[in-house]
């Protein structure tokens, strides 16, 4: 009998979809966000990506790196 052992890891994956001008509350300043979308891919031998679930978009600020999750 042969064994074929599974291995299986998580891995985010994010997608830049476009800008946002806003005010980075961190910054204390103007800002153009990076909107970017997070999902988390299931990985099987590094070959084959399923996409296991969507965990939302958020904005990414250039200058201090702070993310907000975004409703839309």
């Amino acid at each position: 009998m042969i064994i074929i052992p599974f291995w299986m890891h998580d891995r985010l994956e994010e997608e830049k979809v476009g800008e946002k001008e806003s005010f980075c509350p961190t910054c204390d300043r103007p800002v153009t966000f990076s909107v970017v979308r997070m999902r988390r891919k299931r990985m099987l031998y590094s070959i084959l990506k399923v996409s296991t679930k969507d965990l939302g978009t958020f904005l990414v600020c250039p200058r201090c790196g702070s993310t907000y999750h975004t409703q839309e």
